[in-house]
């Protein structure tokens, strides 16, 4: 029953770190200058890796990979994309923090570990492109 509960927040995550990354992709874009830009391409780069390290966990336990149906993030300005992308990473901090209580085995830590990581690095520098905005 664990192991179904990690699999369905997995299956979650795999979907979720999918549309960040797709999404960042996108803001990247309408960035207004560079130092955003590279902040925002620092979290595209993460996302990815986070996708992959999750994918991988998830066919270690599966013998498969997920797919899905992608979903996509919608923002109309680039603050407005700024703000959803830090509300969805304390969010994701979260998650990630429950799921290192659920692991089914040792080697499923450092993949969530990583990804927490990365997302509060995140929160900061979002939070910094939204004091400049």
């Amino acid at each position: 029953m664990r192991e179904k509960n990690f699999l369905r927040v997995l299956e979650r995550a795999i979907e979720n770190e999918w549309a960040a990354n797709e999404f960042y992709q996108r803001l990247k874009k309408d960035a207004p200058d560079e130092s955003c830009m590279n902040d925002i391409e620092l979290a595209e780069e993460d996302e990815a890796k986070h996708y992959y390290m999750f994918q991988h966990l998830y066919y270690q336990l599966t013998d498969c990979y997920h797919s899905f149906d992608p979903k996509f993030v919608e923002y109309i300005t680039f603050e407005q994309g700024a703000d959803k992308a830090r509300r969805n990473t304390f969010e994701a901090v979260e998650m990630y923090r429950e799921m290192l209580y659920m692991i089914p085995s040792p080697d499923a830590y450092q993949p969530f570990f990583i990804a927490m990581t990365d997302e509060m690095e995140r929160a900061n520098r979002l939070e910094k492109i939204l004091v400049r905005l």
